[in-house]
């Protein structure tokens, strides 16, 4: 390890340390071996992590009403030239541990793991979103629900920022299903 002199006037801050980390979680991807699990009602894919920890990324099959103001005052009816009345069909897009029994049951589903594996956790969702991504060109629009916390949905749109910007345009608005703002994804 090479210490590098610092300069009386060359200062290294606690925020410039946290976007270093920050840049290691949200610019990794770490090639993944998945199953996919069709429930019906929705898709998960399920993965598993070095500790042995094992997550599944679902997709539920949706949609939301056009009129939905986002962030940058248009409605998504005007993002995807539809009338106000109508229904937007899109996927939710959700991560919980895979042995949750009951996933109706927001304790459940919505606890956090605390288990500081976040760099490989979001360096493997990278890798399976882009395989997903990229093979579901119908979908148009993705919603993450306001009912994660409002940290989780800042490290969601870092993840999309940093790996799917050039797919997808960024913007929070409140979803019918969800409490909150809701993060929405809209395909370019």
């Amino acid at each position: 390890m090479t210490r590098r002199k610092l300069h009386k006037r060359e200062e290294i801050s606690l925020h410039d340390i946290i976007n270093e980390s920050l840049n290691e979680i949200f610019n990794n991807k770490i090639e993944t071996d998945f199953k996919e699990i069709d429930y019906g009602e929705y898709v998960a894919y399920s993965f598993k992590l070095n500790s042995g920890n094992e997550y599944d990324l679902e997709f539920h099959y949706s949609s939301e009403p056009s009129n939905i103001l986002l962030n940058n005052d248009k409605t998504l009816g005007e993002m995807f030239n539809r009338s106000n009345n109508e229904q937007i069909e899109c996927f939710d897009i959700a991560f919980t541990l895979t042995n949750i029994i009951n996933k109706e049951n927001p304790y459940e589903f919505e606890r956090e793991t605390n288990y500081s594996e976040h760099i490989e956790l979001f360096g493997r969702m990278a890798y399976i979103l882009s395989k997903i991504i990229n093979n579901q060109n119908r979908i148009k629009l993705f919603v993450i629900g306001g009912d994660a916390k409002r940290n989780k949905l800042k490290i969601y749109k870092e993840l999309f920022q940093n790996h799917f910007k050039n797919y997808f345009d960024l913007f929070y608005g409140e979803s019918q299903y969800h409490t909150g703002d809701s993060l929405f994804l809209i395909r370019k």
